[in-house]
């Protein structure tokens, strides 16, 4: 079952510790870090909650891209993933541009080969859980 770590404006994170798996929604335009204060401490937070192996699946859906210094905070929360454990992630996309920016925070991050891009939520969902899709 999903539980909320956080939700505002920008960002909803959910974790489900049964699944071992982490959820992100990204929303709106990111344009100033000063409007995201607390999303690292709330990356760390759902972190916190799960064990090394843990998917992740991001729903980039209702995301523009990021200005800069936005960028470098995916980048950076990509990052605390990795050192975490990730296992796989699936990006859920709609928008080539979005695809791009997102692609960028997954390979400097360093989990890009860890991941795959869906335009379904339901087969990255499924991806996850170990279904063929």
């Amino acid at each position: 079952m999903k539980e909320e770590i956080a939700k505002n404006d920008y960002y909803e994170m959910y974790v489900d510790e049964n699944k071992n798996r982490y959820y992100s929604k990204l929303k709106g335009f990111w344009q100033k870090a000063s409007e995201v204060p607390n999303y690292i401490d709330d990356n760390k937070k759902a972190l916190d909650r799960l064990s090394p192996g843990f998917t992740l699946l991001v729903d980039n859906i209702d995301v523009k891209p990021p200005a800069q210094e936005c960028m470098d905070l995916h980048v950076k929360a990509v990052e605390m993933c990795n050192k975490a454990g990730i296992g796989e992630t699936a990006l859920i996309v709609n928008q080539m541009i979005v695809k791009f920016a997102g692609g960028r925070a997954l390979r400097e991050g360093g989990i890009e080969e860890k991941s795959r891009q869906f335009n379904d939520p339901k087969e990255a969902e499924d991806w996850l859980d170990g279904k063929n899709v």
